[in-house]
């Protein structure tokens, strides 16, 4: 219960963060919360990742069912092993996922408490075959008869659902399991108290999941916890970033070579005012970009400038005619000399950024 209730507290923050649907989560919200993420986890040394992504769930299904399998097998493995032994054996098996996970599908943002889940349907199946001979008949193989064949389902449906479920995390779980049964013993009817062992490993499991969470949050980077985001629907700033900062890119080329066309006729012609929409669109594109963090808001604030200084140079020639083309000429140079250099530092870190963040930019 207290698993599921930390699994409730931490969606109702993701929530909070960046919305949920029913199928889905902000992909920059489950980064920021602590999601498995091969980049951040080696290159930046955020191990606690492999904990924290157990509790992070992507949409209220998959909250829902992932609990609901928790409540139903949790119970039942507490009280065949001991709450001490039960915690030891799911955080374990959820970790030992994550790192099959990391090694087997490393470009898989992943979350969710089904590795560990997974872990303990290995531990339930290797129990009834383990002690066959030390519980009833009937026992072993209602236990069997109910464990095998959703191991079986699942592990099929996420063959079947490749892209969507990460594999590797519930076969690693799941062997993960049927190891730590067949070392782990079940607590015996006569056991009046659990052994020491099981004591202070369960007391550092308890550490590392607090000092998991103390680091994502100290870590987080996300967007702002609001009251408002509970009536929303998930989507993600990231893509959102992406998308405006790309039309704001094309407004830009798109009124420099406007201009460039009006600079080489005579009078007011209507590239002109092509320019000028082309280069208002483009800074609307920037006003309605998300404020991020870091190079991302100092990227948002260098191509603001740039259409500033494009629609400056249009409005002075309009206002000054051809006295001001010369000069037009010039600034415009400037512009397209100031873009090239802001696509050779924004193209490579971008693509970065959305690896980070789970995505991936599709090549022109």
């Amino acid at each position: 219960m207290i698993l599921i209730g930390v699994n409730l507290g931490v969606f109702v923050l993701e929530w909070l963060a960046g919305g949920m649907g029913p199928m889905s989560a902000d992909p920059q919200v489950l980064v920021a919360f602590g999601a498995k993420q091969n980049a951040l986890i080696a290159g930046q040394h955020q191990y606690w990742r492999l904990v924290t992504c157990m509790f992070l769930h992507i949409g209220f299904v998959h909250f829902l069912f992932n609990n609901y399998a928790l409540w139903i097998i949790g119970r039942e493995i507490e009280q065949i092993y001991g709450s001490a032994r039960f915690l030891i054996l799911y955080v374990t098996t959820g970790v030992l996922a994550s790192l099959s996970s990391f090694y087997f599908s490393p470009n898989a943002v992943s979350a969710g408490a089904s590795g560990a889940i997974f872990g303990l349907f290995g531990v339930m199946a290797t129990f009834a075959f383990k002690y066959r001979k030390e519980i009833p008949a009937a026992l072993s193989q209602d236990i069997r008869r109910r464990v095998l064949p959703i191991i079986a389902i699942n592990l099929i449906f996420g063959f079947t659902a490749r892209g969507i479920v990460d594999n590797a995390a519930h076969i690693g779980g799941l062997i993960a399991g049927v190891a730590l049964a067949l070392a782990v013993p079940f607590k015996h009817p006569e056991e009046k108290e659990t052994p020491v062992v099981w004591r202070v490993l369960q007391v550092l499991c308890i550490v590392v999941m607090t000092g998991s969470f103390v680091a994502a949050f100290l870590s987080y980077r996300g967007p702002q916890l609001s009251l408002a985001n509970l009536g929303a629907s998930p989507g993600s700033r990231v893509l959102d970033y992406f998308n405006k900062m790309t039309s704001a890119q094309r407004a830009l080329g798109n009124s420099i070579n406007a201009l460039a066309r009006a600079l080489s006729q005579t009078g007011y012609p209507a590239e002109l005012d092509n320019a000028q929409r082309a280069a208002e669109s483009g800074l609307a594109a920037t006003v309605a970009v998300p404020r991020m963090e870091g190079k991302a808001e100092t990227f948002r604030q260098q191509l603001e400038g740039l259409l500033d200084q494009q629609k400056a140079t249009i409005d002075r020639y309009r206002q000054r005619g051809g006295s001001f083309k010369l000069d037009a000429v010039r600034e415009l140079v400037g512009i397209k000399e100031k873009y090239e250099q802001f696509r050779k530092e924004y193209d490579p870190w971008l693509e970065g950024y959305l690896e980070e963040n789970g995505y991936e930019r599709k090549k022109e």
